[in-house]
């Protein structure tokens, strides 16, 4: 609780002057007009409770009429009937005359309560057969001699039967429109109390906005009496900081009129600070300069309205001997009545170490553009080579398959007349043969590397490994460990296969012995996974380490090992052009460790072009 109350004493005092002032006044005036409205729905509410009883009064008053008119009525036909007087029958004209009007206005005010109305409606059904039996009645006796005629205590029975019923349920109306006079009498005692309690709660919820509203109102005045004092110190303050600062400062006033003039602006302009004391600041400036026009379309006198505020604007300033030189000019409103301040500063220098730097900048971009120049023709160059590479390899492959041939023909067709040493040649004849065989098709898969598209699939890695292994056929004493688990993963799986396929065959054919441990793991780098190939063979000095990524670099002599020296340079060049790396931990004697990073995301496929020749 004390720390909203907190939030709301900040978010106030952060408001300004203007919005609490209106508040503070806006407290009284809302309790009042709060006041106003709930009195006058109150008041209504009461109004409209008086009614209800005013009109429940009015239905019992008209049920009454209707009720004594009867008895009138009946009495005075008793009367005529017992004494033939027509005097006796004024009461019953008077009922034929009133009754059903009355009755009407019953039914009318019940209306709205269909209870209340089907009674209504019963009540006047048999008030009307109360009359119907008395003009019989009347009737009778006119039509008969008074002498003749004896009372007839029956018709005066029935009579009575029909008045009983009718009383009956004329009190049982009567009952229901007391009952609902009570509720409605104790709705409009409670509303008259509710009512008086509102009143005093209005009247004590506006003393008390009255007691805020002063307060606030108090606490304002202290603290404009306050920002008085303040801002008397501050004018002191920003006289002096005025007087100190690096850049030329100049107070404005509402008008347009200077009225400080620093030290750094009289150096700057070479005016003293009694010689511009009241001038139109924008004497200071070269009216005809573009860039000044800019900064004259906002004039000091719309500086609040600045957006945004502080903009730094270029101009040309006029020196006291006639000079122009550029400047920078910021306008700012500051808290001094309502004057406002221009710091304005040279840059002439500045404009000249820009130029210089322009300068820079196009010699830069010249040669930037010499330097892609360049590297356009070096990747032409390169693709050049590669297509040079290729069609050589593909090429050369016919005559060599033909030189193969040529020697096996020789060789059958002069079978009984060569001597040892002539087969031992044409052995190593076709030995050098299926090596350059071998050397053009490394050769040629070196090239396709990077130009090569291949689709991008689903690869179970493991399930990868199982099938290289199975094509490579190690001997059966070559003991191969996949460490699992393996990822599967989105990717080009035939790249991927080379890979694996070149670092696993270079490990079986490089080992000593025919009966080595491959291990194969996988870690996982958060967007790629390392792949590591460890072999338990003799490893690879660290002086030769740089080498074997060469393309046709073995560290043993050809005669002695066959091997083209070209599977680790393309794998590395697979590697890279996929994203990753490549790097070899590996001592003499103690194995080697292959090491490549792949990525989990592959890089988007550019255009590549494949070439059959």
């Amino acid at each position: 609780m004390k720390s909203v109350w907190q939030k709301l004493q900040t978010y106030w005092h952060q408001l300004p002057i203007e919005r609490r002032a209106t508040v503070a006044i806006s407290i009284p005036l809302a309790c009042l007009l709060g006041a106003v409205v709930v009195y006058t729905l109150l008041r209504q509410r009461m109004v409209e409770a008086q009614l209800d009883v005013q009109h429940t009064n009015q239905v019992l008053a008209k049920s009454q009429n209707a009720l004594i008119s009867v008895l009138n009525a009946e009495t005075g036909v008793r009367g005529y009937y017992i004494s033939r007087d027509r005097l006796f029958l004024e009461p019953y004209d008077l009922a034929v005359k009133n009754l059903q009007p009355e009755i009407q206005q019953v039914e009318r005010l019940v209306s709205d309560n269909p209870q209340q109305k089907r009674q209504a409606k019963t009540v006047a059904r048999l008030a009307q057969a109360n009359m119907n039996h008395l003009k019989t009645i009347i009737a009778d006796v006119n039509t008969r001699a008074v002498l003749e005629q004896p009372v007839d205590t029956q018709r005066l029975l029935v009579g009575k039967q029909i008045m009983d019923r009718f009383r009956t349920e004329i009190a049982r109306f009567e009952a229901e429109e007391h009952r609902m006079m009570v509720l409605r009498a104790q709705v409009l005692s409670e509303q008259q109390d509710f009512n008086v309690s509102a009143m005093w709660y209005g009247i004590a919820l506006s003393l008390i906005g009255t007691a805020v509203s002063i307060r606030l109102i108090r606490e304002l005045a202290q603290e404009l009496r306050n920002r008085e004092i303040s801002l008397r110190e501050s004018r002191s303050l920003v006289q002096a900081i005025l007087g100190n600062i690096v850049d030329g400062a100049i107070v404005i006033n509402s008008h347009g009129k200077i009225e400080t003039f620093n030290q750094a602006a009289t150096d700057m302009f070479g005016y003293t600070e009694a010689e511009v004391v009241g001038w139109d600041w924008q004497r200071l400036l070269s009216q005809d300069d573009e860039d000044t026009q800019k900064l004259l379309f906002y004039s000091p006198l719309a500086l609040p309205t600045l957006d945004p505020l502080g903009k730094i604007f270029q101009a040309m300033g006029q020196h006291k001997n006639g000079e122009f030189f550029p400047i920078e000019i910021s306008l700012n409103q500051i808290e001094l009545d309502d004057d406002r301040i221009a710091i304005v500063r040279d840059i002439t220098e500045r404009q000249q170490t820009a130029a210089k730097l322009q300068a820079k900048a196009m010699e830069m971009a010249a040669l930037n553009n010499s330097l892609i120049a360049t590297n356009l023709s070096l990747n032409n160059s390169n693709q050049e080579l590669d297509r040079f590479a290729y069609i050589t390899s593909h090429d050369l492959k016919a005559p060599l398959r033909a030189i193969a041939s040529l020697a096996e023909w020789i060789e059958e067709d002069l079978v009984d007349c060569l001597s040892p040493e002539t087969r031992s040649h044409m052995q190593l004849l076709r030995r050098r043969v299926y090596r350059m065989q071998a050397l053009l098709n490394s050769l040629l898969e070196y090239s396709r590397v990077g130009r090569t598209h291949f689709p991008i699939t689903t690869v179970n890695v493991e399930e990868l490994l199982q099938k290289v292994i199975q094509n490579l056929a190690p001997p059966a004493t070559f003991a191969i460990e996949i460490v699992s688990p393996m990822p599967t993963i989105q990717t080009r799986q035939q790249p991927l296969e080379q890979v694996f396929n070149h670092l696993i065959d270079n490990a079986i054919r490089h080992h000593p012995t025919k009966m080595g441990i491959i291990r194969i793991s996988a870690l996982d780098l958060g967007d790629r996974y390392e792949f590591a190939i460890a072999d338990d063979g003799d490893g690879i000095e660290p002086q030769y380490q740089t080498r074997i990524y060469t393309i046709f670099q073995t560290l043993q002599a050809r005669d002695l090992q066959e091997n083209v020296g070209a599977g680790l340079a393309i794998v590395k060049k697979i590697v890279t052009a996929e994203g990753g790396t490549i790097k070899l931990q590996s001592l003499a004697g103690k194995g080697a460790i292959f090491r490549f990073t792949w990525l989990k995301q592959p890089a988007i496929d550019k255009e590549r072009s494949h070439t059959q020749v």
